[in-house]
């Protein structure tokens, strides 16, 4: 070898291994200011969680005592945002937000039921002594997850948790995660608050109302069911195990579906499949036929469409139930058709299963003209209907539904209580090529 020609390759090499150095020192300084923000992130969130769990503690200790509407309305808000904050903290923390059930679950109970006696106390309604009563047990929780978070707080301000998650498991110091899994451990019973909201004890117990008086079905008997559905032979059809819930069911696989059925009555409760479209050769319309065609063959009559929207090759379309020409939008079916094929690829009857049954529908006390003399001089009302809407505590309101119009061709929609004339809710229409959507 000649000496220029290894002179040139000692010099590449030197270079080389200048660069790699160069290189590596770039991305340990890279690996250790991400590590840095990280921790400092972390650090500002625990921080937040623990400000506003303080926040939260007092303004619900001063709720207690409020006799006036307009007092009760304000520490309700701060109570609410209290809580919102402290939910958005904890969830910004490095902890998997399942290892903190208990926690989280407070603060979205306690925000909610705040939201809800606003409303209450903004009507001018006093605050009942069950509300009372429960706004001092949900204080208590709160002042003593107040006080446990201040002592992690001094442990972690004197060296004795450790908060950076990468070195966590080569520590003998207990992770900040550890420390949060012994507070939810010993986390202090929750009261049962009933009230017309989500977490209500009312909608927790409640049972569906399809199933709750059906019987039981084996595991063989519910495969014929899914495979049935399915369109497949029964030996094409696999367990898949079981699963709890509001509707218990038996889970089962054939082809690309997961499909799960009801263990009381047999019932379709979801079907998915994992294809994923990647083109569309059929248009809306005959994807809605489609829709339609499939619901009926399984069953369900008497079904509207409500809204649709087309995405990723893929229309998702949500049907309602309609009886003696009054939309039930608590009965709800969702399906969601290929664009290429026109099969399904998904079917959700949960909410149908769960809220559908004969009502008893009286003749509204509020005609429809009052009703649009509810909507506000900007709108210009376009149709009306009699529907049954959902509120969030998982109660009903019969209401008349106003779609109107502003001057720019926006639409919303007004639901007027069509036994007392209250407002009840208004939503807007996002409406584009794609479909339609309710916000």
């Amino acid at each position: 070898m000649k000496k220029r020609t290894t002179i040139r390759i000692i010099s590449f090499l030197a270079a080389a291994t200048v660069a790699l150095g160069a290189a590596s020192v770039l991305f340990y300084r890279r690996a250790v200011n991400a590590e840095r923000e990280e921790r400092h992130r972390g650090e500002y969130a625990f921080s937040e969680l623990c400000a506003a769990a303080d926040g939260l503690s007092a303004a619900l200790e001063k709720s207690q005592f409020a006799v006036s509407p307009a007092i009760t309305a304000s520490l309700c808000a701060e109570v609410y945002s209290r809580a919102q904050t402290a939910s958005a903290a904890l969830s910004s923390l490095s902890i998997p937000l399942m290892e903190l059930e208990n926690t989280a679950s407070f603060f979205a109970r306690t925000g909610d039921y705040a939201l809800w006696l606003l409303r209450e106390s903004s009507g001018g309604n006093d605050m009942t002594e069950e509300a009372r009563e429960n706004l001092r047990a949900l204080g208590d929780t709160a002042a003593l997850l107040s006080g446990n978070l201040a002592q992690l707080r001094s442990d972690v301000a004197g060296g004795l948790v450790n908060t950076r998650a990468a070195a966590a498991m080569d520590s003998a110091l207990p992770s900040l995660g550890d420390s949060f899994l012994g507070m939810e451990q010993e986390f202090p019973e929750m009261p049962a608050l009933v009230y017309d909201g989500p977490f209500s004890a009312s909608v927790a117990e409640r049972e569906p109302r399809m199933i709750k008086d059906a019987r039981d079905v084996t595991q063989d008997a519910a495969a014929l069911v899914a495979a049935g559905f399915l369109g497949l032979r029964s030996n094409l059809v696999s367990a898949a195990g079981e699963s709890g819930g509001k509707i218990p069911v038996y889970r089962f696989t054939g082809g690309d579906y997961t499909v799960s059925v009801s263990r009381k009555g047999g019932y379709v409760v979801r079907a998915l499949s994992q294809r994923a479209p990647a083109r569309s050769a059929i248009t809306a319309d005959a994807a809605l036929e489609k829709a339609a065609e499939f619901l009926a063959a399984h069953g369900y009559r008497g079904m509207k469409e409500s809204y649709h929207i087309l995405k990723d090759h893929v229309l998702t379309v949500t049907y309602c139930a309609e009886q003696d020409g009054v939309m039930c939008y608590p009965d709800m079916v969702k399906l969601a058709v290929a664009m290429d094929t026109g099969e399904m690829l998904r079917f959700d009857a949960e909410a149908y299963l769960t809220s559908h049954a004969a009502r008893e529908l009286p003749e509204p006390a509020v005609s429809e003209e009052d009703a649009r003399a509810m909507a506000h001089e900007g709108l210009t009302v376009k149709s009306e209907k009699l529907a049954v809407i959902p509120t969030s505590g998982a109660e009903e309101i019969y209401c008349r539904e106003l779609i109107c119009e502003t001057e720019d061709g926006r639409h919303y929609l007004l639901y007027v209580n069509a036994m007392t004339g209250a407002q009840e809710k208004i939503l807007i229409l996002l409406e584009d090529e794609s479909g339609t959507l309710a916000l």
